[in-house]
C-alpha cells in the first residue's frame, strides 16, 4: 500500500506547476514518503522506501561529506525538499535512458543537486564549456567522449545541461536523438563506428551475443541507455523551454520531469539559520536577536515576492526573486555586518582610548612639577660627579701619551728591521728560483732511468770511454754520503776505477734513491765542497755532454745530464747561503726588537685599560647625569604638552563622551539596519521609488514587532555610503534626467580605466580578459534582453581557486581573476525582461524617471539658476 501511495506522488505530484496546487494535493498526504535507490546504503543497490526525513538526512549528509572530499566543496543546506529531489533524481539516473528535465528558477539547487545525485549514483558528471566559438562540431566532440565513457569504458555519466548554454537552437537536434534512443544521427563517421565496434567487441561476446555489426552497434547502445544520463535544467519563466518542447518532444516525452517549486519558508529559515550560525555578532543561539534575523529573511523573501507580483501587474515590469538572491542576501549581510561592526568597534575604541588619555593626562599634570624639582636636585649632584672625573682622565690620558711616543719610537725601528729582512728574503728567493728549473732538469734526467739501465751499465766489463768518468764524478759526489763509496781519511774516494764505480751501483735501486736524494743533502749543507771540487774538472772535458753519452749509454747520458745539473744547483746554493746567513742575523734582530716593543706595549696597553676605566666611568657619569637633565627636560615637555592637550581637547572631551555613548546604540542597531540596507541592494533596486519605500516600510514594520533594534531613521542609504560619497556621486552626475545613469558611470570609474563595449562585438572577449586580468572596470553599453553565454561564469563570479590564485573560466580559457574587476551593463529598453537567473547575479538598478524625480530635478534646476549658493550647498 505504501508503494501504491508512492506512485501518485512521484508522477501526479511532478505534474503540478504552481506550488499553491501542489499544497492541496500533499495537504491529503501529510506523511512524507520517500523511495530512493539507496534506502538500504550506498554500497547495495535497493530501490525501498527510506523511512522517515531524519534517515534521509542522515544518508544524504554522509554522501554530501563524501562528495566534499574528492570534488570541490558543495555548501548546502538539505532541507526536506531538497532531500526530496535527490531522491527523485537518483531514482531517475538508475533506470535505463533515465533523464531527469529538472524545471525551476536559477539559483534554486537544480545543479548542485544533480551533483550529488550523480556521485551517489556513481556518475561523473560533465558540463559542456561555451565559448564564443562553441559551435555544433564541438558539441559533437563533447558527445563523443561522453559515449566512449559510458558505451566503450562502461562508466556511468550524467551530461548536465542547462538552457543557459543553448547558445544554437541546433544543439537540441543532438540532445533530442540523445534522449529518444540514444542513437544520434551523423555523430560519428562510419569509420568511427568500425572504432567502436572493435571497442565493444570482447563485452559483446563475454554476454553470449554474436559479434555482428548490427549486435555490436546495437550494444554499444544499450551501453549508452544504460549508462549516459542527462540532467536538464530550465527555466520555466517566458516561452523558451514551451517553444522548445514543441519542437523537440523528447525533452517532455523521454525524461522524467521534476519541478523546483519556490523554496518553502522552513527551507528559506533553514538555510538562512545554517549561514548565521557563526555570525557571532548576533548574539547567542538561542537569543532573540539571532531569531528575529533569522525569521526575518524567509518575511523578506515572501514580501518582495508579493511586491514583484504587484509590480507585474501594475506596472507591467518583471521582477523576481530567486533563492539565488536569497543566498546572496545573506552572503552580503554577513560580510556588511562584520565590515561596519569593526569599524564602529574601532572608533569607539579611538573616542573611549582618547577620553581615557585625557584623564590620566589631567592626573599626571599635578605630580609633574614635584618630579621636575626632585630632579634638578639630581642633576646638579651628577654634575659635580661627572667633573671630578674629568680631571682625573686628563691626568691619566698625559700618562698614557708618554708611553705611546716610546711605544712608537720601537714600532718604527721595528718596521725599518722587517723592512730589511723583507728585501733579504726576497733576494734569496729570487736566486733559489734560478736553481729550480736546474734541479727539475737533473730529477727528470734520473725519472726516465730503471733498474734494469743500471744492470745493463753494470755489466760492461769496459765501459766506453767517457762513461766512466761519468761514474767517476757521481762517485766523488756521493763520496761520504752513500757508504757503498769507500773514501779516505780526507774524505776522498779510494777507488774511482771501473770496479769501484760497479762496486756503487751494486743496488740499483738504492743508488737511484741515493741520486734523488742528493738534492735534499745539499739543502741540508752536508755535501762537502771538495766533493764538488773533485768532480767538477771532469766535467769539463769535451766528450762529457748528454748528446755524447746518448750514444753510448742510456743510464750514463741521465747519470751525465744529473751530474751537470747538480753541480750547477751546488754552485747557486752556495751562492745564496751567506745571504740566508746575513737573514737569519737579521731575524734574530728583528725578534730581539719585536721583544722589547711587546713590553713597551703592554704597559701601554695596561696605562690604556686603566684609562679606558676611567673614560667608561666618565662616560657613564656624563650619560647619567645627560639622562636625567633628559629625563627633566622630558618632564618638563609632558608637562607642557599636557598643559596644551587639555587646553587643546578640553571641549573635545564631550564630544567623545558623546560620540562613545552613540556608537554603543549604534552597536546594538546595526544588525538591523544592516539587514535593511542588504535587503535594499538584494532586492529593491529592480522596482521604482514608490516600491522601494513600501518595501522598506514593510521590512522596518516586520523588525520592530520582533524587537530587533532600529535605528529611529532606518535610512539604508546612510549605511551603503557616506555624506561624502553621496555628494561625490551628485558632483559625477547622480542624480539626473534620462541617460544620466550611464553618465554618473563613466565619470564615476573614469579613474579606473573604463573599457566600454557592447554585446555581440568582436573584441567584446578580448576586452573582458584584459580587464579581469588587469582589475579593470568594463561598461557593456545598450544591452538587449539576452546576454551571451560566454560571460555566464564571470557574471555569476565562477571562480576557480588555484593555490593562492583566483582564476575564472571565459571560453575555453582560464583567466586570472582581480578582486578589483568591476561589471556594469546598461540597457535603453524602457521595459526589459531579464530572466530570475540574470536577476539573482546582479543588482539590477531601475534608473527609469518617475513623476516624482522629474519634479525633483527640475525643482533643483529652478535652484540652481535662482539660488546657485544653495544649489551649490546641496
Amino acid at each position: 500500500m505504501t508503494s501504491f501511495k508512492n506512485w501518485p506522488m512521484t508522477i501526479v505530484g511532478n505534474r503540478f506547476i504552481e506550488d499553491t496546487t501542489l499544497g492541496y494535493f500533499q495537504e491529503k498526504n501529510p506523511e512524507p514518503l520517500v523511495f530512493a535507490p539507496f534506502s538500504k546504503g550506498f554500497d547495495e543497490a535497493c530501490y525501498d522506501r527510506i523511512p522517515g526525513v531524519d534517515r534521509l538526512s542522515e544518508l544524504l549528509t554522509e554522501a554530501l561529506r563524501d562528495y566534499n572530499e574528492s570534488n570541490a566543496a558543495m555548501d548546502l543546506v538539505l532541507f526536506e525538499e531538497a532531500m526530496k529531489h535527490v531522491g527523485k533524481i537518483t531514482r531517475i539516473i538508475s533506470a535505463p535512458s533515465g533523464h531527469a528535465l529538472l524545471v525551476g528558477v536559477g539559483g534554486s539547487g537544480r545543479q548542485s543537486l544533480s551533483r550529488l545525485s550523480a556521485f551517489i549514483g556513481q556518475c561523473t558528471t560533465v558540463m559542456i564549456v561555451i565559448s564564443g566559438k562553441y559551435s555544433m562540431n564541438d558539441l559533437r566532440t563533447d558527445l563523443q567522449a561522453m559515449y566512449t565513457k559510458a558505451g566503450i569504458k562502461d562508466e556511468g555519466v550524467m551530461f548536465l545541461f542547462t538552457d543557459g548554454q543553448i547558445t544554437n537552437e541546433k544543439f537540441l537536434v543532438f540532445i533530442n536523438d540523445l534522449l529518444a534512443s540514444g542513437d544520434i544521427a551523423d555523430l560519428y563517421a562510419s569509420e568511427d563506428k568500425d572504432v567502436i565496434r572493435n571497442g565493444v567487441r570482447s563485452a559483446c561476446k563475454g554476454a553470449g551475443i554474436p559479434d555482428t555489426p548490427e549486435n555490436l552497434w546495437s550494444f554499444f547502445l544499450s551501453r549508452i541507455r544504460k549508462n549516459l544520463h542527462m540532467s536538464i535544467c530550465f527555466s520555466p519563466v517566458g516561452d523558451a523551454m514551451r517553444s522548445r518542447a514543441r519542437k523537440f518532444p523528447a525533452l517532455v516525452n523521454c525524461t522524467v520531469i521534476d519541478w523546483f517549486q519556490p523554496w518553502p519558508k522552513d527551507a528559506l529559515r533553514s538555510v538562512g539559520e545554517k549561514f548565521l550560525a557563526e555570525v557571532e555578532q548576533l548574539g547567542p543561539a538561542d537569543g532573540a536577536l539571532r531569531a528575529g534575523v533569522v525569521d526575518f529573511l524567509p518575511f523578506s523573501f515572501e514580501a518582495v515576492g508579493h511586491q514583484s507580483e504587484k509590480f507585474i501587474e501594475v506596472e507591467r515590469r518583471f521582477a523576481y526573486t530567486t533563492p539565488k538572491s536569497f543566498l546572496e542576501l545573506i552572503k552580503l549581510y554577513t560580510s556588511m555586518l562584520g565590515k561596519k561592526l569593526l569599524a564602529l568597534e574601532d572608533k569607539q575604541y579611538r573616542s573611549s582610548n582618547g577620553l581615557d588619555k585625557l584623564k590620566e593626562t589631567a592626573e599626571q599634570v599635578a605630580g609633574l612639577e614635584e618630579v621636575l624639582k626632585e630632579k634638578a636636585v639630581v642633576v646638579e649632584q651628577k654634575a659635580k660627579e661627572a667633573d671630578a672625573f674629568a680631571e682625573e682622565v686628563g691626568r691619566e690620558k698625559t700618562k698614557v701619551n708618554a708611553e705611546a711616543e716610546k711605544a712608537n719610537a720601537e714600532s718604527a725601528a721595528c718596521e725599518e728591521i722587517a723592512k730589511n729582512v723583507k728585501i733579504q728574503q726576497k733576494s734569496c728567493e729570487e736566486d733559489l728560483a734560478k736553481a729550480i728549473p736546474l734541479v727539475e732538469k737533473a730529477e727528470a734526467a734520473l725519472d726516465v732511468l730503471n733498474k734494469k739501465d743500471f744492470q745493463e751499465l753494470k755489466s760492461f766489463a769496459k765501459p766506453p770511454a767517457g762513461v766512466d768518468k761519468v761514474c767517476e764524478a757521481c762517485m766523488h759526489l756521493m763520496a761520504g754520503i752513500d757508504p757503498s763509496i769507500e773514501v779516505d781519511k780526507k774524505g776522498k774516494v779510494k777507488d774511482t776505477s771501473w770496479k769501484g764505480a760497479t762496486k756503487m751501483m751494486g743496488n740499483p735501486e738504492k743508488f737511484l734513491e741515493s741520486l734523488k736524494a742528493f738534492k735534499g743533502e745539499i739543502d741540508d749543507g752536508n755535501v762537502p765542497g771538495q766533493n764538488i771540487s773533485c768532480a767538477r774538472p771532469l766535467t769539463e772535458a769535451e766528450d762529457f755532454t748528454v748528446e755524447s753519452m746518448k750514444k753510448k749509454s742510456a743510464a750514463a747520458a741521465g747519470l751525465c745530464e744529473w751530474v751537470i745539473n747538480i753541480i750547477m744547483y751546488y754552485d747557486v746554493v752556495i751562492t745564496v747561503e751567506p745571504k740566508k746567513q746575513s737573514l737569519r742575523e737579521a731575524n734574530e734582530m728583528l725578534a730581539g726588537a719585536n721583544e722589547r716593543l711587546a713590553i713597551v706595549q703592554a704597559q701601554v696597553a695596561e696605562l690604556q685599560a686603566k684609562l679606558a676605566k676611567l673614560v667608561a666611568e666618565f662616560d657613564a657619569a656624563i650619560a647619567e647625569k645627560d639622562a636625567v637633565m633628559a629625563e627633566a627636560q622630558k618632564c618638563q615637555n609632558k608637562l607642557e604638552m599636557a598643559q596644551r592637550l587639555i587646553g587643546a581637547l578640553g571641549a573635545n572631551g564631550v564630544i567623545w563622551e558623546q560620540t562613545v555613548s552613540q556608537i554603543a546604540v549604534d552597536l546594538e542597531v546595526m544588525p538591523g539596519d544592516v539587514l535593511v540596507a542588504c535587503s535594499f541592494v538584494s532586492y529593491v533596486g529592480v522596482f521604482t521609488r514608490q516600491y522601494r519605500e513600501d518595501c522598506i516600510n514593510t521590512f522596518v514594520e516586520f523588525l520592530n514587532k520582533n524587537n530587533v533594534p532600529l535605528s529611529g531613521k532606518c535610512d539604508p542609504l546612510s549605511i551603503l555610503a557616506s555624506e561624502a560619497d553621496m555628494a561625490g556621486w551628485a558632483t559625477q552626475g547622480l542624480p539626473s534626467d534620462r541617460l544620466q545613469g550611464i553618465a554618473w558611470i563613466k565619470n564615476k570609474e573614469a579613474s579606473n580605466n573604463l573599457q566600454i563595449t557592447r554585446m555581440g562585438r568582436p573584441k567584446m572577449v578580448a576586452t573582458f580578459e584584459a580587464s579581469l586580468d588587469q582589475g579593470k572596470t568594463v561598461l557593456i553599453e545598450n544591452m538587449g534582453e539576452s546576454i551571451d553565454a560566454v560571460l555566464a561564469p564571470v557574471i555569476g563570479r565562477n571562480t576557480i581557486r588555484r593555490g593562492k590564485n583566483r582564476l575564472i573560466k571565459l571560453g575555453d580559457k582560464e583567466i586570472n581573476y582581480n578582486p578589483n574587476f568591476r561589471l556594469f551593463m546598461q540597457t535603453k529598453l524602457s521595459n526589459p525582461h531579464y530572466p530570475p537567473e540574470i536577476q539573482a547575479e546582479c543588482t539590477i538598478i531601475n534608473f527609469t524617471v518617475t513623476e516624482q524625480g522629474l519634479e525633483d530635478q527640475l525643482l533643483f534646476l529652478v535652484v540652481r539658476l535662482e539660488r546657485p549658493d544653495l544649489a551649490k550647498q546641496k
